[in-house]
């Protein structure tokens, strides 16, 4: 009997301190989580930590990821691709790849020809990591320069948003006379009946492409010829599914960083970016389109729209076959996003000085008065401190300061600088002519100060 009571007290005290134990850790994770949430806003519910599309292996089933460097990016013309370049370029230059950059000071390799080996700049060792730059895709031609594991990236956007971006962009109101008049709507008007405008600009142009006309489809390697072939389309549209490793959608563009970051095992912090457009000339949009409007412009367009509508419903298959928490790391990364916002806000400061800009006819006569003009510049504000971003289920603790965020303000025409800069640098002992292709872009960012602060170079003045 004593017995029997003995060991129901110490049964009862077992319990008891589990209990007590189990209050303990739950409090402990509610003070871990009010914390999170505290420092950042609220992404609703996130999962147990974990790293998506890593393998486990080893004794101790540690994670092992396999970071994927070499890719190329066909940049599609006014499709948000200017945004996405500079999400690459930073990680390039972050991870210390070497880049396919063109000959010429403009951001295309070959485009809108074929590219040949004329177009770019050799690399010290022959070989390549990234591309970019517009060009017209050619897998075979772009096989011969990239590493067999490559991996092929692009973007669309909805063809009339697209159509809309161009005519803003290019002035196409303007190349067509009739169309100086339709102020309210140069684009409604040019689709009421294209070929009346299109076919006199073609003549006049000795382009290859038209920018009116399956523009998207045109960067991604379609012959104008075929726009009428069905059959031809249909295999386009396929072969193209089956070379391009991802489209990402400018319409779904969180949805489909995310998915990139996943497929490429990349971090979180690799695709942030500055939520400014980049590469805008501010213009008009409708909130909505007409119906009409749109079906008009497929029946024009029709190459553009085969590839979007199916390239957008395979994104969201794809996003159909990830995990059960990709919407929540969506929600967490625009959360991350708009937190980075408004700290970078603090750590980047903008004002307008005035500077002198001397022009090149002013140099050459020298006793002319410069021109005073005011100028946008951009100082680093070390005194921001840092952000931390805590650890969740889809990345580890990482800190946000005001050297990154002055990156994620860069320009692709920043990037291109501090691109060739460095190598300049791989290609110091080719040939006369490498070395003078080499010219660097005028900086829309950076300036000398900033230059040596971050990126520990010095400023070229393009002077021709």
């Amino acid at each position: 009997m004593v017995t029997h009571m003995a060991s129901s007290r110490m049964t009862t005290a077992f319990w008891g301190c589990t209990f007590l134990g189990f209050l303990v850790f739950v409090g402990i994770g509610f003070i871990s989580t009010n914390m999170y949430e505290n420092s950042m806003p609220s992404s609703n519910w996130a999962p147990p930590h974990k790293m998506p599309n890593r393998k486990f292996s080893g004794t101790r089933g540690e994670e092992i990821c396999d970071v994927k460097q070499n890719f190329v990016f066909v940049k599609v013309h006014k499709a948000g691709g200017t945004t996405a370049t500079c999400i690459f370029q930073r990680f390039g230059y972050e991870h210390n790849l070497t880049f396919v950059l063109p000959m010429n000071i403009k951001s295309d390799i070959g485009w809108p020809n074929i590219l040949k080996r004329e177009d770019f700049i050799p690399s010290a060792d022959g070989t390549f990591n990234v591309l970019v730059d517009h060009t017209v895709y050619h897998r075979k031609l772009l096989d011969h320069i990239m590493p067999p594991d490559t991996v092929y990236i692009a973007i669309l956007r909805h063809p009339l948003a697209q159509l809309r971006s161009v005519f803003n962009w290019y002035g196409l109101a303007k190349r067509f006379p009739e169309l100086k008049g339709a102020r309210v709507d140069p684009v409604a008007s040019f689709l009421k009946d294209p070929e009346k405008y299109q076919i006199p600009l073609v003549a006049r142009s000795k382009a290859p492409h038209t920018l009116s006309k399956n523009f998207m489809a045109y960067d991604l390697g379609f012959p104008p010829g075929l726009f009428d072939d069905r059959s031809s389309v249909n295999e386009f549209v396929q072969k193209i599914a089956r070379e391009i490793d991802l489209v990402l959608i400018l319409e779904h563009f969180s949805e489909s960083l995310v998915l990139l970051r996943r497929m490429m095992c990349w971090k979180l912090k690799d695709i942030l970016y500055n939520v400014s457009p980049k590469n805008l000339r501010k213009y008009t949009k409708p909130t909505t389109e007409n119906a009409s409007l749109v079906e008009a412009h497929r029946r024009w367009s029709n190459v553009d729209y085969f590839l979007y509508d199916h390239f957008n419903a395979t994104l969201w298959q794809k996003i159909q076959d990830e995990d059960n928490d990709f919407h929540q790391e969506v929600r967490h990364f625009e959360n991350v996003l708009q937190s980075m916002t408004t700290y970078c806000t603090k750590a980047i400061l903008e004002f307008e000085v005035q500077k002198r800009l001397v022009t090149r006819r002013a140099r050459a006569a020298i006793k002319k008065v410069p021109n005073v003009t005011l100028v946008t510049t951009w100082e680093v504000n070390n005194a921001a401190g840092r952000q931390t971003i805590p650890r969740t289920a889809w990345h580890d603790q990482f800190d946000i300061d005001p050297h990154l965020c002055l990156k994620l303000r860069m320009e692709w025409q920043d990037w291109e600088y501090v691109l060739k800069k460095k190598h300049k640098l791989m290609v110091k002992n080719g040939s006369d002519t490498v070395r003078s292709a080499i010219q660097f872009n005028r900086l829309k960012i950076l300036d000398q100060t900033l230059l040596s602060n971050v990126f520990n170079m010095t400023y070229e003045q393009d002077v021709q």
